[in-house]
């Protein structure tokens, strides 16, 4: 077995939040604007919550276990944050 299966998702989740960071950074340095900031949070959120369900379901955390439900209950409410941003940026978008 290879050392990303063995790890279960976690070099996924930390990509994403690598680029949630880095999506942060360039904002706050004024090379992002706020509505392609919020396109790209909206995006990097909805596969943050992908890499929250790998590592849930068979992956690192113990399946049935309370921290399993806390971080697939995470997983859900990042998926909803990331679609309305999109929603949002999606409305916003031809008003500019």
């Amino acid at each position: 077995m290879s050392v990303p299966a063995d790890l279960g998702g976690v070099p996924l989740l930390v990509a994403y939040l690598l680029l949630l960071a880095g999506t942060a950074i360039q904002y706050r340095r004024g090379k992002l604007p706020g509505t392609r900031a919020v396109l790209l949070v909206g995006m990097c959120l909805t596969w943050l919550s992908y890499a929250l369900l790998q590592v849930t379901q068979s992956g690192t955390v113990p399946t049935g276990t309370p921290l399993n439900y806390a971080l697939d209950a995470l997983a859900v409410v990042v998926l909803i944050v990331g679609v309305a941003a999109m929603g949002w940026w999606w409305r916003v978008r031809d008003e500019r």
